[in-house]
């Protein structure tokens, strides 16, 4: 007999849900899906597979004002296979199963996922999901649904940070975004053969934050229109982990740019300061990359950014 698979979603899908929820979820969820001792806490950073000595968890978490990662180890059922390493180092660092239903491992404590929630946000995400299957396992190249757009708005020490980028000696183009919880969101949504345009930008008489106002202007001195080879990844080790760390010693849920993607510049230019005119109908899109995170990406339209790119060619002629 031959039979058809009925486990179409892998382990870590699991893995994408608690990152959403745990992320962005409504209060009532989140603390649903952590022991009450981690309840009241406040996350600063989520990282999968963070190797610890010979110890692998699915998910480390790292808590403010907690020195150590929280480790996390998650599975379809208490009758997935534990190793003896699993449990001694969940007990040691006070670490945790997460899992669909209820088990009896002494001195660990297990997380029940809520299954309607988990169909709820797998029917929300399908089509997100489907690209993503698409764009990786079947290498397709017309994907449903388009390219998605991004803006993104640099200011200050950011402009630094990408001229060393681009003099490093790298063979890919790549970028870190700052932790911020409102920005991350669309840090996560950003896909494979999506469009993204960086403004290497001024804002003239404005501090740190920047006007939600159609009618103020903007400056440039460089823009950079690139398509995303690499979505969303963490890097926290090596080399281009750390380039835009200011103090390399710091833990992994104290670092300010974990964040990265890689992408191929398509068309660019630099050089003088040019006044780009009015924001307008992109007032939104430079005040939230701007003001969370300090140049993070904020999605626009396919029009708005096709609109974007034919000023900036024609000033830049």
């Amino acid at each position: 007999m031959k039979k058809i698979n009925r486990n179409p979603f892998n382990e870590k899908l699991i893995h994408r849900y608690l990152f959403d929820r745990l992320y962005f979820g409504e209060k009532k969820i989140k603390t649903s899906l952590l022991p009450k001792r981690y309840q009241s806490r406040t996350i600063n950073l989520i990282v999968p597979e963070k190797k610890q000595k010979n110890y692998r968890a699915d998910l480390t978490i790292f808590f403010k004002d907690l020195d150590e990662g929280v480790p996390v180890e998650v599975k379809w059922n208490s009758k997935s296979s534990f190793g003896d390493n699993q449990f001694d180092y969940l007990k040691e660092n006070n670490g945790f199963i997460i899992s669909f239903d209820d088990t009896s491992y002494l001195g660990i404590d297990n997380i029940k996922i809520n299954a309607s929630d988990f169909s709820k946000w797998i029917g929300y995400n399908i089509s997100r999901l489907t690209r993503e299957s698409l764009i990786y396992q079947a290498k397709t190249s017309e994907i449903p649904l388009g390219t998605q757009h991004w803006l993104v708005f640099l200011r200050g020490g950011a402009h630094q940070n990408w001229k060393k980028m681009l003099n490093s000696k790298s063979k890919k183009s790549f970028w870190a975004f700052r932790q911020n919880r409102k920005a991350l969101k669309h840090i996560f949504d950003i896909q494979k053969g999506d469009k993204m345009i960086f403004i290497i930008g001024y804002a003239k008489g404005e501090n740190q934050g920047i006007k939600n106002n159609p009618k103020l202007e903007f400056q440039y001195s460089g823009w950079y229109e690139t398509i995303i080879t690499e979505p969303y990844y963490m890097n926290l080790e090596n080399e281009s982990g750390n380039f835009f760390e200011s103090n390399i010693s710091l833990s992994p849920g104290q670092r300010k740019w974990p964040h990265f993607i890689d992408f191929e510049i398509e068309d660019s230019f630099e050089g003088s300061k040019i006044n780009y005119g009015k924001r307008g109908e992109l007032s939104k899109a430079i005040a939230d990359s701007n003001n969370n995170g300090f140049g993070t990406p904020a999605p626009i339209s396919t029009r708005e950014y096709l609109n974007l790119l034919d000023v900036l060619r024609f000033q830049k002629s």
